[in-house]
């Protein structure tokens, strides 16, 4: 059965569970199970499922103004890459001391982030999506997003061209009062808008209902199949 966005912003209930529960839980457990972002084992088993799983592998990469799903360099084959490229950089990044400031932000609302909590959280997302950009000639910005999510479900939201285009749809609909903006040369601005009209939403539902709790994880659910229905629709 076919909804109209509105119809599907009005059904947020319904999109606290989706049929990829399970494949998303087996993530969430990964990440888990095996947090450190030092350990290169970890480093591969994390990027490489994340990336390939969300349609966010980190080798692709630009050429001549395309993206390819080719080796990140012509004489490196992906193995390589994975092991001698990404693993180093993640190594780099100290990753793990950002996330264990950032995880217990997630046991309040994400509406109620102050302004400084909210720069570190975009701050950390511009330091993993620029990290290749010089291996690759891409700002993984969409990977970087998928994989905080997976570390910090309650934090991060999962950023691709069809949600940005699904949360714009949503904004038409329900026209959420004011527009909060925190200014920062910290964060990448493409992700930055996202993430402020991804709060700006979730602000929507508290007006409606402020028992009505809605995560990262539902917003994203609701996006993904406002997504597909445009597609199906042929819009």
């Amino acid at each position: 059965m076919n909804y109209t966005t509105k119809q599907l912003i009005d059904r947020i209930e319904h999109f606290a569970v989706s049929d990829w529960d399970i494949s998303n839980q087996i993530l969430y457990k990964m990440c888990e199970e095996y947090p450190s972002n030092k350990d290169h084992q970890a480093i591969l088993a994390k990027t490489l499922i994340i990336g390939r799983t969300y349609a966010a592998s980190i080798e692709r990469r630009k050429v001549k103004n395309t993206i390819e799903d080719v080796q990140p360099v012509a004489t490196i084959i992906n193995d390589d890459f994975y092991v001698n490229h990404v693993v180093p950089i993640f190594q780099g990044l100290d990753l793990d001391q950002y996330i264990s400031e950032i995880k217990n932000w997630g046991n309040i609302p994400l509406v109620s982030l102050s302004d400084e909590q909210i720069t570190k959280v975009l701050t950390l997302h511009k330091i993993l999506s620029g990290a290749f950009e010089k291996e690759t000639g891409l700002q993984k910005r969409s990977f970087a997003s998928k994989y905080l999510h997976f570390h910090l479900p309650r934090i991060y939201f999962i950023y691709d061209s069809r949600a940005y285009a699904a949360l714009n749809l949503v904004l038409k609909e329900v026209k959420p009062q004011g527009k909060r903006i925190v200014k920062t040369d910290q964060a990448d601005q493409e992700y930055a808008s996202f993430f402020m009209k991804c709060l700006r939403v979730l602000d929507y539902y508290k007006t409606v209902d402020e028992n009505l709790p809605i995560t990262a994880r539902q917003l994203d659910n609701l996006l993904i199949e406002i997504a597909n229905q445009s597609l199906r629709i042929g819009k």
